[in-house]
């Protein structure tokens, strides 16, 4: 076992204490869950394994599939969050111009989940 100081405000302390309490969890087991998740993550990402990685290019291409992992990842949650806002009423010129779009585009990208 493992004992660390987490470097973070009072205030955020108390909400990350709080949301283990409502999880019915102790604060180490939910940092152990954190830990985890982390861990298991970075594991199934290449550059998780850049020890395994021989050569510079081989690295900065593991970066590169991990780069395009992350940017799915967040495409994925700006869809998300795009059809949510519209279904609670905002318009599509909206949402198209908080993410530097045209509407057309916008709505070509986000208003059916992908695939």
């Amino acid at each position: 076992m493992q004992v660390a100081r987490v470097a973070v405000s009072e205030e955020q302390w108390r909400a990350f204490r709080h949301a283990a309490v409502a999880q019915g969890v102790s604060v180490s087991a939910y940092l152990g869950r954190l830990v985890d998740a982390e861990l298991s993550r970075r594991g199934a990402r290449a550059v998780g394994r850049s020890d395994e990685l021989t050569t510079e290019t081989d690295q900065a291409i593991a970066a590169l599939v991990d780069v395009r992992l992350a940017i799915d990842e967040l495409d994925a949650i700006a869809g998300r969050l795009a059809r949510s806002a519209t279904t609670h009423g905002a318009a599509w010129a909206d949402v198209a111009s908080s993410l530097q779009l045209t509407q057309d585009a916008a709505k070509r990208a986000y208003s059916r989940p992908q695939a």
